[in-house]
């Protein structure tokens, strides 16, 4: 009797621990079909002409598909602010950095995903935004842990980056890079979800060639890259899609390898 009392106990706690973890961590968000269902409006339309060059470069076709990718980010996804407003612009920040790096890769949603948090500022490595001298340096942060599924970013190092014009740090495109890496397991510079395998080695020799490059000041790329491959590689992506022409005049061999990556020239579209 007492043994069929523990186990039922235990069934009961396995199935209120499941029920958790799916509430907290695998539950899909809701989708928003009110989003994905009206017309893409003119006033966002407007934001993204003004303030990401990447899209305003698009050709006219490929600016509707950029706009239908946009409605389903939105639609999938929860962008919050905390501790600061976000409005449309800040949402249409987010989704324009999650779309960029896969959007010839039509099928990834982000499935590592499901909230994206705005913060007033840089904050530390526990998520705080207290003004600990020397500890808020942190820009941006793919969660874990508890949370996983958790993109969080600066919110005016977002905007800061998507002002209409060239530059070569994009914190959104960073986080979102990671969450590519990150998405076959491991988050280790090589995103096999979209790389052929074949490349992984020759494209980490190039990574390593390049990063001694960097440590003996004979490179532009930022110094951040050396941190390890993964941030290599989140590191050089924002240089490939928001000043690729630079990239490619500069770094040739590293552009030729992010457009097999990413399975897209962005400078084609300026």
């Amino acid at each position: 009797m007492v043994q069929q009392i523990i186990f039922i106990f235990a069934v009961v706690f396995a199935v209120l621990a499941f029920y958790l973890v799916y509430k907290v961590v695998l539950k899909p968000n809701k989708v928003n079909k009110k989003i994905l269902n009206e017309p893409f409006p003119g006033s966002w339309r407007k934001i993204l002409q003004d303030r990401v060059l990447y899209y305003r470069n698009l050709p006219g076709e490929r600016k509707k598909e950029f706009e239908e990718r946009v409605k389903r980010f939105l639609a999938e996804k929860s962008v919050k602010g905390v501790d600061t407003g976000i409005n449309d612009n800040d949402k249409l920040l987010v989704a324009a950095s999650a779309v960029i790096p896969v959007f010839n890769f039509p099928y990834f949603k982000y499935p590592n995903v499901r909230e994206v948090l705005l913060y007033p500022g840089s904050f530390d490595k526990k998520f705080q935004t207290n003004d600990t001298v020397g500890q808020r340096n942190i820009l941006g942060m793919v969660g874990d842990g508890f949370m996983n599924g958790v993109v969080v970013l600066s919110k005016p190092d977002l905007e800061a980056a998507f002002d209409g014009l060239r530059h070569r740090k994009n914190v959104g495109i960073h986080e979102f890079v990671h969450l590519i890496d990150k998405a076959d397991g491991a988050v280790d510079g090589v995103p096999e979800i979209l790389f052929q395998h074949s490349y992984a080695l020759p494209w980490l020799k190039e990574v390593h060639r390049e990063m001694r490059k960097i440590k003996d000041g004979h490179s532009d790329i930022n110094p951040y890259a050396l941190t390890n491959d993964a941030e290599f590689l989140a590191v050089v992506s924002e240089y490939f899609f928001d000043n690729p022409e630079k990239l490619k005049q500069r770094h040739i061999e590293l552009y030729q390898y992010l457009t097999k990556i990413f399975q897209q020239k962005p400078d084609d579209y300026g």
